[in-house]
């Protein structure tokens, strides 16, 4: 975790970027969503912005410690689905302990009780404490950062949003010695339930389609009655029902 904001303070927060209050904060996410074509609203940062990226970062550690690395990576999907398509404040704790609720909710081992109670425990936030111990330690000053090593310890550092084939080159770069055999493609089926909602854009570069080809591959591979289709911003998405 980042810690990107912790509070807004009276001052200015990224002036070079224009940032001095929440609101100006908007146009420079859209920007963001019109060109990833993952949909972003960002008028939540108007209406009722984001006081802190500290809450939901103390629950995907309490969540990385009490059930597993996985699952926060998960969880913290479903965060940025609620921030930045569904405009909901994921500072507020009412909503946070919803979106736990959904996460868990056919989960009879976890108790989101503990995991509450763990991210606002001391521990918890010790638990944030170290992730940014660790980032001021690899140099890290931006994001997204991919730091990636090899098994002689050696590695190198991508900064910035990049195309795939960036970290493909460098994944061959930095294992000379032995051929890189990417993984197959996932069933369409085992995607969709394992990433219970899915955009268009996503599901265009996992198996090299064009947007306007996307519809016909889901009914060719999916049965109908499985998934759901949804609009937001111009931008399909898909929802398995079977979660």
């Amino acid at each position: 975790m980042g810690g990107l904001l912790e509070e807004w303070g009276d001052g200015p927060i990224d002036p070079a970027n224009g940032i001095f209050k929440p609101a100006d904060v908007t146009p420079h996410w859209q920007e963001v969503g019109q060109y990833s074509r993952m949909p972003i609203d960002a008028t939540i940062m108007e209406l009722d912005p984001v006081q802190s990226s500290y809450p939901a970062s103390r629950i995907y550690k309490a969540i990385q410690h009490l059930d597993s690395p996985t699952a926060a990576i998960k969880f913290i999907r479903l965060v940025r689905e609620s921030l930045f398509v569904f405009n909901q404040n994921i500072s507020d704790e009412h909503i946070l302990k919803s979106l736990l609720q959904q996460f868990y909710k056919n989960e009879t081992t976890v108790r989101v009780e503990d995991i509450l109670a763990l991210s606002n425990s001391d521990k918890g936030k010790k638990l944030l404490l170290e992730d940014f111990d660790l980032i001021h330690k690899l140099g890290v000053r931006g994001f997204p950062t991919i730091v990636l090593l090899n098994n002689d310890n050696r590695g190198t550092k991508i900064v910035g949003a990049r195309e795939l084939s960036v970290y493909v080159d460098t994944l061959k770069n930095l294992n000379k010695s032995s051929e890189i055999v990417p993984k197959p493609l996932p069933d369409l089926s085992l995607y969709l339930n394992s990433h219970p909602r899915l955009f268009s854009k996503e599901i265009e570069v996992m198996y090299n389609l064009q947007k306007e080809n996307v519809p016909e591959f889901m009914q060719q591979y999916l049965n109908h009655s499985n998934y759901t289709t949804q609009n937001i911003l111009g931008e399909n998405y898909y929802e398995s029902v079977l979660n």
